[in-house]
């Protein structure tokens, strides 16, 4: 490969993660390398921040961070741009997954998801095992843990400050339905909708995405799109990918996100597939 990235933006899940929701030391010794040769590393994810810093090393550190599907964007820290859902969307859409029997979370801008206490037998019926085939090992994780210890359960809803609600069923057709159902809400309320599996789908701000979060972080370090190098998995990274001077996709993606790249690698998220990635491109 002979393009010259200047900035490498890293998708978390089935990205920079593994199955188990974990970045490798050998990803993260390779990033903090990258960083120290002079390249910039930026992280665009449709988790919130709490749900970046997470999983992350507490020594990693990056130079941006596109989070909530380019709701919010971070440098250095430092929160440089801030989307909100409509309160009154917010609602409608609680009411509406409660009425299909949709599992929901609804994210602050910064700190926990939040559900309805009344909801959470219901949620916790649709991780209960087995597994189904067709979910990744990593959201039945996330959603297990979300339960257990993320979520914040509560009689009031913070719809004020709402980033994105993340909505998940472990039927399938039951999600195709509900993303159809978002489709005709559209119609009446302005907003965009994502998702990165075909159990899963968020909600955020119209016109507002992965794309148009890095933007920021390309004017502040006087980029061009031409300079980034984009690697991820999902439906959406499209925007993202769509944009970048090349596009990479994980050999675990989506078929339609593998059509529309420039490379495909070689080893999966469950083989460290990023960090080996990363080494054969800027190391070999």
């Amino acid at each position: 490969m002979t393009f010259q990235a200047k900035a490498v933006i890293l998708d978390m899940d089935g990205t920079m993660l593994d199955q188990e929701n974990q970045v490798s030391d050998t990803l993260a010794d390779i990033i903090k390398t990258i960083r120290q040769n002079g390249r910039l590393v930026f992280i665009a994810t449709g988790r919130t921040l709490k749900e970046v810093k997470d999983p992350l090393p507490s020594d990693l550190e990056v130079d941006g961070i596109v989070c909530a599907n380019g709701m919010v964007v971070y440098i250095n820290g430092k929160q440089i741009v801030k989307h909100s859902l409509d309160e009154i969307l917010v609602k409608e859409l609680v009411a509406k997954a409660q009425e299909e029997k949709i599992y929901y979370e609804v994210h602050p801008i910064e700190g926990k998801g939040a559900a309805l206490t009344q909801d959470k037998v219901f949620f916790a019926e649709e991780i209960q095992d087995p597994k189904p085939e067709s979910v990744k090992e990593d959201e039945w994780l996330s959603r297990k843990m979300a339960i257990q210890e993320d979520i914040e359960w509560t009689d009031n809803l913070p719809v004020d400050d709402a980033a994105k609600i993340y909505f998940f069923s472990r039927d399938k057709q039951r999600m195709t339905f509900w993303k159809q159902t978002l489709d005709q809400l559209k119609q009446k309320h302005d907003f965009s909708a994502f998702a990165s599996s075909d159990h899963n789908v968020e909600v955020m701000e119209k016109n507002v995405s992965k794309a148009t979060g890095v933007q920021y972080l390309l004017e502040h370090y006087a980029l061009n799109n031409e300079d980034i190098m984009m690697i991820g998995d999902s439906e959406n990274d499209l925007p993202l990918m769509k944009i970048a001077g090349y596009a990479v996709a994980m050999k675990n993606a989506a078929e339609l996100v593998k059509q529309q790249v420039d490379e495909i690698t070689t080893y999966s998220h469950k083989e460290d597939g990023l960090y080996r990635f990363l080494q054969e491109t800027f190391f070999n």
